[in-house]
């Protein structure tokens, strides 16, 4: 029953199905954001309201003011590098912070889908979504043959 086991976890699989869901899910929530700032929902939500409902434990979480348009953007251009695969991991890092702290700042925005983008990608942080179909891909490919080019 251990081998069985032990084999199961040391089998190679291939990782172009993680892969295409990274790009799926950057480019999904980089459209999301999109969306959010031109049906003018970041003024109308977050800016323009003086009273924000807060979570438990999470009556710190304020919008920014102006500065909401910042954290947005933030969001977007990690989704942006998610997607591509660049910086992967650091990129889903500031997308899990940026994405969840935009839904914490109010309450009344809950959507149980924005709950799982963020669980999804708190999630991502610990896979090797970047191994195939990256930029980060690429570039480990190029390191690695001009390393050996230069040992030859």
């Amino acid at each position: 029953m251990n081998t069985i086991f032990a084999n199961y976890l040391n089998k190679k699989t291939s990782s172009y199905s993680l892969s295409v869901f990274r790009f799926l899910f950057g480019l999904l929530m980089s459209i999301s954001i999109v969306r959010f700032w031109l049906k003018g929902w970041i003024e109308e939500l977050y800016i323009n309201p003086v009273f924000h409902f807060s979570y438990s434990f999470f009556e710190w979480v304020k919008p920014f003011g102006e500065y909401t348009y910042l954290l947005f953007l933030i969001c977007f251009i990690s989704a942006l590098l998610v997607c591509i695969g660049l910086k992967y991991r650091l990129s889903i890092i500031v997308f899990f912070l940026s994405f969840t702290y935009i839904e914490l700042m109010d309450k009344t925005t809950y959507l149980n889908h924005y709950y799982f983008v963020s669980v999804m990608s708190f999630l991502l942080i610990f896979l090797p979504a970047n191994l195939s179909f990256s930029i980060d891909s690429i570039l480990k490919k190029k390191k690695i043959l001009k390393n050996s080019t230069m040992v030859s």
